[in-house]
């Protein structure tokens, strides 16, 4: 288990928010994002994908992970649904959650970033190596069941926000509202690694998670 908030209810009706981290995850970067959105109300908890470095494991190990630890907060706040926010591999660990391990009637709405939703072609340095890089890379059997129709569960409201500066986060997520960061703020420079830290994609990420028209300040 990661970073965890005190067990209260989130402010405003919200849904308490699991955060989950990407392969070699810096885990500063994901209590900054957690800590943000405890500060903007929510019950935030965060968690770190299976292996060494995180996600070397089989995705499908962190998705039950993260299944586990959906149950655990919902007993702990006594939500009916959390929320998702996955950035990068955890994005494909939580899809693999909701489409394959009933995860779809525990979860309120479903947000990823920066996800390689077709695959990061980065994956074919460890290939040899983790097994989550194998799951990662294009083509990989994984990801051809993951994003078989449908790619989301119907009726699951669904994000996929990304930055144009990394070209294997621009593949649309089928069923899901796509939007990058620089459609809003043009010209706006921002790596992968730094997506947690972002204060446009932050305010993204909010807006999806209470429904509202995706916006931001750009600040």
């Amino acid at each position: 288990m990661g970073f965890v908030a005190p067990p209260v209810a989130s402010a405003q009706g919200a849904n308490p928010v699991l955060v989950v981290g990407g392969f070699d995850a810096d885990p500063a970067k994901q209590e900054s994002l957690r800590g943000w959105l405890e500060a903007r109300g929510y019950a935030a908890y965060s968690m770190l994908l299976r292996g060494n470095p995180t996600g070397a494991a089989p995705i499908a190990e962190s998705a039950q992970a993260i299944a586990d630890e959906v149950a655990a907060i919902r007993v702990r706040t006594g939500a009916e649904r959390v929320d998702l926010v996955g950035h990068s591999m955890g994005g494909l660990a939580q899809r693999q959650y909701v489409k394959f391990l009933d995860g779809a009637g525990q979860v309120g709405t479903y947000v990823d970033y920066g996800t390689p939703e077709f695959g990061e072609p980065l994956g074919f340095l460890c290939y040899a190596i983790h097994a989550g890089c194998r799951d990662l890379s294009p083509g990989s059997p994984f990801l051809q069941q993951l994003n078989a129709d449908p790619a989301v569960p119907p009726g699951l409201p669904a994000y996929h926000l990304y930055t144009e500066d990394n070209p294997p986060e621009r593949g649309h997520l089928p069923g899901a509202t796509n939007a990058s960061v620089q459609s809003f703020c043009p010209g706006r420079p921002l790596s992968h690694g730094d997506e947690p830290l972002d204060g446009a994609l932050r305010e993204l990420i909010d807006a999806a998670l209470h429904g509202r028209p995706l916006a931001t300040t750009c600040p």
